[in-house]
């Protein structure tokens, strides 16, 4: 049977969406107080990456089952004098090697102690350690190869440890899938939109589990929120059946690199928000990650409908903000709530920028860290991201307030509300802005400043140059003594005309500011 266009084309996003596991885009968030420390354990990090690929799983296991047949060869073998001598020569080489990792390994530990007290380096010390006091104390070779059992047992250790590691390969590799594969993921909640009867006392929102087939093309949404969470492509065409919002609207606004944006499909207004995340980096007391989240908002006049990836708290906060500030839970007014809280998130980092702006510059360059530039690259890639995400809100925002002019005909309080987090764009959009340019000012500043260093220590090193070519010169021209010389001369005046050739080279160079201080 021959396939038509929509089946290729069906095929080809089937591709496109083929998991094919997750990046970390998140950002670390430092005060530059304690950038020096964050470059330390990256770079601490870095070693124990290092020492991590050179004394890997597969090359030490390698060498454990190498030395298994070199200890029985050499006990219950009679082999040559010279195969003897070789087997032995393997066998101390493959234990020095065993003694470089378990020193590397200590050097470069987080936690040395712990890392010391751990049973499985307690036995690697017994095993490397005996046979080296063995020779330390004068026991000699013959004495220390009675411990080769030891060794027979690092070789078990050490397959032991590699199959363990093989399988949390697996099981992570298998957990990933898990993570990645669509259609499974799907939850749905519903929250009633409906007042409460006049003098009655105000409850607490409360969220009722929803139910929803492969096979539904409807679902009652009339007077209800519906909040539809850990979403995968494959859920998609059953959302859009039940939802009526086209499947590549769905599959367009909740993608990672989505940009906020306003759509309408009939009478449905759908808009993207991108929701900054803060999350402390456990062990630090000041660092956080920070990443952005999707949800997409949809709404009509009788019922609210939120899409996300992942389950978002924040959308439980605005259940309980709407009713303790007396907010309906209309789509105006929820979105209201979603981009509030928002922007008071960004207003707290934009604030922190700052502060770490008037901080930097108080500070003199030589005593800026040594990761000083990485560390502005990744603040100035959150301020940049930040400024786009309020300027494409900014726009989201003023489409719904006109949407909402269209359908009501008149002004209303959720019009005002969102009219005010426009004019909130904008001012932080500016001040994001400006905190990234003097960002940019510093880096400048900061290269120009060891740019122009480099260029003064280029000058004294040409100064010194042209002041050694003197005697090198005159050196080079007599030879080791003056005797033989077509010119009579003696050595204190040929040093005397070498001291002021190099004083009145020196003052030029000084006339010409190469060496006065600025």
């Amino acid at each position: 049977m021959p396939t038509t266009p929509e089946d290729e084309q069906n095929a080809n996003l089937s591709e496109l969406h083929k998991p094919r596991g997750t990046v970390n885009t998140s950002i670390r968030i430092t005060p530059w107080q304690d950038w020096e420390e964050i470059g330390r354990k990256d770079q601490a990090g870095q070693l124990r990456q290092i020492v991590n690929d050179v004394f890997c799983e597969w090359v030490m296991g390698t060498l454990a089952l190498l030395l298994i047949p070199i200890l029985l060869l050499s006990d219950f073998a009679s082999l040559p004098a010279a195969i003897i001598s070789f087997l032995s020569i393997l066998d101390v080489a493959i234990w020095l090697f065993f003694i470089l990792e378990y020193v590397c390994r200590l050097i470069v530990a987080e936690d040395r102690w712990k890392h010391f007290t751990s049973p499985w380096n307690i036995l690697d010390l017994i095993i490397i350690g005996v046979p080296a006091i063995a020779l330390v104390i004068g026991a000699g070779y013959g004495i220390a190869s009675y411990f080769r059992v030891l060794r027979v047992m690092q070789a078990a250790q050490v397959l032991f440890r590699g199959g363990k590691t093989v399988s949390r390969h697996f099981a992570q590799k298998t957990s990933d899938q898990d993570d990645d594969r669509q259609g499974t993921g799907m939850r749905v909640r519903s929250l009633s939109l409906a007042k409460p009867a006049a003098g009655s006392k105000q409850s607490d929102p409360v969220w009722q589990p929803v139910t929803i087939s492969s096979t539904a093309t409807s679902l009652d949404r009339n007077n209800q929120w519906l909040d539809f969470s850990g979403l995968s492509h494959t859920d998609f065409s059953t959302l859009s059946r039940i939802s009526g919002i086209p499947t590549y609207l769905l599959d367009a606004k909740l993608r990672e690199h989505a940009y906020t944006r306003a759509d309408y499909s009939g009478k449905i207004t759908t808009i993207f928000v991108k929701l900054p995340r803060l999350v402390r980096e456990p062990g630090t007391g000041s660092t956080w990650q920070f990443s952005w989240d999707g949800v997409l908002v949809a709404y009509d006049r009788d019922s609210v409908m939120t899409f996300a990836r992942t389950t978002l708290p924040i959308l439980n906060k605005v259940a309980i903000t709407a009713g303790l500030e007396d907010i309906d839970l209309t789509g105006p007014g929820i979105l209201y709530l979603i981009v509030r809280d928002e922007m008071g998130t960004i207003e707290d980092l934009i604030l922190a920028a700052e502060e770490q702006l008037v901080y930097l510059e108080a500070q003199p360059m030589n005593r800026l860290p040594s990761n000083f530039l990485t560390m502005m690259y990744t603040d100035q890639k959150a301020l940049s991201r930040i400024t786009s995400g309020l300027l494409h809100t900014k726009t989201a925002l003023e489409e719904c307030c006109d949407n909402i002019q269209e359908i009501s005909g008149q002004d209303t309080p959720e019009e005002g509300r969102l009219r005010s987090l426009i004019d909130r764009c904008s001012l932080l959009s500016d001040n994001a802005q400006h905190v990234s340019d003097s960002f940019a000012w510093m880096v400048d500043f900061y290269l120009n400043t060891t740019s122009f260093s480099m260029n003064r220590v280029m000058k004294i090193l040409a100064v010194l140059t042209a002041l050694t070519m003197v005697p090198a010169i005159v050196g080079g021209l007599l030879g080791m003594n003056l005797i033989g010389n077509p010119w009579p001369a003696t050595l204190l005046q040929m040093v005397t005309i070498v001291g002021l050739v190099m004083v009145l080279t020196a003052w030029v160079y000084f006339n010409l500011g190469w060496l006065k201080r600025d």
